[in-house]
């Protein structure tokens, strides 16, 4: 709290008037990114006219992302492993964020001609998340490109 003081140049005591906790001040930031980051995708993922494209076009906002400065990661991932099962509220938005990215990964499927959209959305959610891991962990920016190429072939063999 102090730190977000700090930057937000707004006193102590108000922040603790706005939220009576880290954990509560944690989980309101991310109910914010889930919005602006589903947001984002769901822009992306509505570029082209083909939706085997669009699907593909949810690891080039990753690979977008990836190369911006300052890319620190899944907040998503970071604020879990920060806080764990310690701050139930923290634990259900990152479990809300990642069955809303199954959702989106599921519809996106479900437009193309794969033969199961279910099981397909499951994958496009592990190689999305395994990428984002990757690069967060090992500074591997190339991990959104190996995992649009694994998801092209799960397209295609899901035919």
């Amino acid at each position: 709290m102090e730190r977000v003081r700090e930057v937000s140049g707004v006193p102590l005591r108000q922040l603790y008037r706005m939220f009576r906790s880290k954990d509560e001040l944690l989980t309101a930031c991310l109910r914010q990114r889930d919005r602006t980051a589903r947001e984002a995708l769901h822009a992306y993922a509505s570029r082209y006219a083909d939706p085997g494209d669009n699907v593909l076009a949810v690891f080039d906002f990753l690979d977008d992302w990836f190369r911006l400065p300052g890319f620190h990661g899944c907040v998503f991932a970071g604020a879990f492993g920060e806080v764990g099962g310690a701050a139930p509220e923290v634990v259900e938005v990152v479990q809300h964020h990642k069955r809303k990215l199954l959702e989106l990964f599921t519809d996106l499927a479900k437009q193309t001609d794969v033969v199961d959209a279910d099981e397909v959305g499951k994958q496009l959610a592990v190689l999305f998340d395994g990428a984002m891991a990757i690069a967060t962990f090992t500074g591997n920016t190339e991990a959104a490109r190996h995992a649009r190429r694994a998801a092209q072939a799960v397209l295609e063999a899901a035919r």
